[in-house]
């Protein structure tokens, strides 16, 4: 019988991760390609749109291990980083560097431009976020204004999926998941908002058209598949944002499962069967791969970071991963820990729920008696307490869930898994294969059922399922954490 091969490409934020599957859900190889961003002045970080195809034509090519998988590679599906914006001309060129989520440059138009601050709530309400320079259409005002000469010949606005998959199959499309990070997007009507695009004089033919993730959206293109010597047709399938193929990969198919990916920011996602708008928590809301779905997006900017700055900066360490050496042989000092020490991770300010931007990071009652240890602890508690205060907010909605997945990075700490799971009173599941790259395994599952192969999505987690390890928590530290939970929220 002969076995046929599905992948799954991750264009990320710093590099590129594939993973090719066979259909049963064996995984047969994976590949990861770095690249370069660019900050030529305070504020910017741009990337250069050409890296993407390259990267995605090398993590292919290392991926095609054998004759099996170039004779029988059916279908490839992309999961890639949100709101990174690339304007091009006529002919597709780019018109400048894709400027990045991660670019704050259009909070100058923000702050210069009190009606745009006072049309949050009207943005929000269309698009499911509150205005913010980390999505484009700030970027876009900001090369109207100050860049209109590129401005002026913009002919379409492209984004990493829609560019990537012209270049691959000579079409470019839009999926709902991408377009809902793109703030020129209505969540409740699926279309691009009339209304948002005549604020800078754009119309829908300045942007792809939209196709539902999970659908057909052309073949590889020939010349590309002659030069890795693939034999098939290779069939590609609409994918989506990477937190929402990262949530495929995980098993979010309901309303009852819950993701924490965890990385430099911790990000929470839900799955919805109906959006859930509020003004008060500005909870980013898009539409979900899965159709007639949605999906609530929330975060803590700075979590991970902030363990990686106190390793480099008071520790004197490498990173993180150094840190995490250190609880391994302090575990059972560090597990016994009981201080009155409170850490806000507000490095970058602290956003939701609150929404106090010019509150800061801090730790209070330290005392001469205490050491790094405390404070180290301190850090994964301050985090855990964010997360159950934010947690607390979706109660309010109704937007309960029974069970918790965290992945990504943090996962590999146990004793902070523990915090988490004692702080937040909730069984807590973390995968056994903790350096699973999840968003290309979603996109492989997404280009199986897009191709046909499975009847569902459901039906493509199941050969795929992971694996997870639960943690409880402990009822007696449990006590002790919701005193010190109502210190950190006083």
């Amino acid at each position: 019988m002969v076995t046929k091969y599905i992948a799954g490409i991750d264009i990320g934020t710093t590099n590129i991760k594939g993973s090719l599957f066979s259909v049963d859900g064996k995984l047969i190889s994976t590949s990861k390609m770095t690249y370069s961003s660019y900050t030529p002045k305070e504020n910017y970080f741009e990337q250069d749109a050409e890296d993407w195809i390259m990267g995605f034509f090398k993590v292919l090519k290392s991926l095609l291990i054998n004759e099996s998988v170039k004779k029988n590679l059916e279908a490839i599906s992309l999961s890639t980083q949100g709101g990174t914006v690339i304007p091009v001309d006529k002919d597709f060129k780019p018109l400048c560097r894709a400027i990045t989520y991660l670019d704050r440059r259009g909070s100058k138009i923000l702050k210069n431009k009190p009606e745009l601050q006072n049309k949050n709530i009207w943005f929000y309400n269309k698009t499911g976020w509150r205005i913010d320079s980390c999505l484009s259409f700030l970027s876009i005002y900001w090369l109207k204004k100050y860049e209109n000469s590129i401005f002026k010949k913009i002919y379409k606005i492209l984004y990493v999926n829609d560019y990537v998959l012209k270049k691959i199959t000579g079409n470019n499309f839009q999926d709902p998941s991408n377009a809902s990070i793109t703030q020129f997007y209505n969540v409740r009507t699926g279309m691009w908002d009339d209304e948002i695009l005549s604020l800078l004089g754009l119309n829908n033919n300045n942007f792809s058209e939209i196709k539902k993730s999970c659908e057909f959206v052309g073949l590889l293109k020939n010349e590309i598949r002659k030069e890795l010597d693939l034999r098939n047709k290779v069939k590609i399938i609409n994918g989506g944002h990477d937190q929402y193929c990262v949530s495929i990969g995980n098993g979010i198919l309901n309303e009852e499962d819950f993701l924490i990916s965890t990385g430099t920011a911790w990000t929470i996602f839900k799955l919805l069967n109906r959006p859930l708008f509020d003004s008060k928590f500005f909870y980013g809301i898009g539409r979900n791969v899965i159709n007639e779905k949605f999906g609530l997006i929330y975060s803590i900017p700075t979590a991970g970071a902030a363990l990686r700055w106190f390793a480099l900066n008071i520790m004197n360490l490498d990173g993180e991963n150094k840190l995490y050496e250190v609880e391994k042989k302090e575990y059972e000092k560090l597990l016994s820990i009981r201080n009155k020490i409170l850490f806000y991770p507000y490095l970058s300010g602290n956003f939701g729920p609150d929404f106090v931007i010019n509150q800061k990071g801090a730790f209070t009652n330290l005392e001469l008696g205490h050491n790094y240890l405390d404070m180290f602890k301190a850090i994964m508690e301050g985090i855990g307490f964010q997360l159950k205060k934010i947690l607390e907010t979706f109660k309010k909605e109704k937007a309960g869930f029974s069970s918790i997945k965290i992945v990504g990075g943090a996962s590999k700490s146990d004793l902070w898994m523990q915090i988490i799971a004692n702080i937040i009173g909730k069984i807590i599941n973390i995968p056994k294969k903790i350096d699973e790259d999840f968003a290309s395994k979603g996109a492989a599952i997404i280009a199986g059922f897009g191709a046909g192969i499975f009847s569902s999505i459901e039906e493509g987690y199941s050969k795929f399922k992971t694996d997870f390890t639960s943690i409880k928590p402990s009822k007696e530290i449990q006590k002790y954490y919701l005193e010190k939970y109502k210190s950190f929220n006083c």
